[in-house]
């Protein structure tokens, strides 16, 4: 994963843009703290720090969240429903609004067959293509939400933060 190793809290220099969530998802509870009266966002990669200062300091912009809508979707690996928390909501000047998944490139496209059918290269392979295959079913569930609430679903990767 892309600068994975990357965490820690990002001290959001314009409160007043951030949407602060009272959704189901615990994760934002425990991503969100007012340390001596400043708000601070906690980033796991810095590909979401880099998204988190975009938001922050990007002047067209007049609101964004952490972790914004319970969207539900189905997971083909359960054959059960389940909630996707999409990682922020970006909304413009111009009132445009986005869904934000944030995710390094090669999470974003297939996994290729191992050339070498070691055990442990083909239980990888498993493993990243059920990753793949439940990204896109949470994916397909986000663009239909969005699509349904006048918004836009979209991927960032370390392509597009840079």
């Amino acid at each position: 994963m892309y600068n994975s190793a990357k965490q820690g809290w990002y001290k959001v220099l314009n409160k007043q843009k951030f949407i602060m969530q009272t959704n189901e998802s615990k994760s934002v509870m425990n991503s969100v703290r007012i340390n001596e009266g400043n708000l601070e966002i906690n980033f796991k990669s810095g590909l979401e720090l880099k998204c988190l200062r975009y938001c922050d300091m990007n002047i067209h912009i007049k609101k964004f969240s952490l972790e914004p809508f319970a969207i539900k979707y189905y997971k083909p690996t359960t054959g059960k429903f389940h909630r996707y928390f999409v990682d922020f909501f970006i909304e413009f000047e111009n009132n445009q609004k986005f869904l934000v998944e944030i995710k390094s490139s090669g999470e974003t496209i297939e996994p290729k067959k191992p050339s070498k059918k070691t055990q442990k290269a083909i239980l990888n392979y498993q493993k990243a293509l059920q990753t793949y295959i439940v990204n896109q079913a949470k994916w397909k569930a986000a663009t239909e939400f969005a699509e349904s609430n006048n918004m836009r679903f979209i991927i960032l990767t370390e392509k597009e933060l840079k």
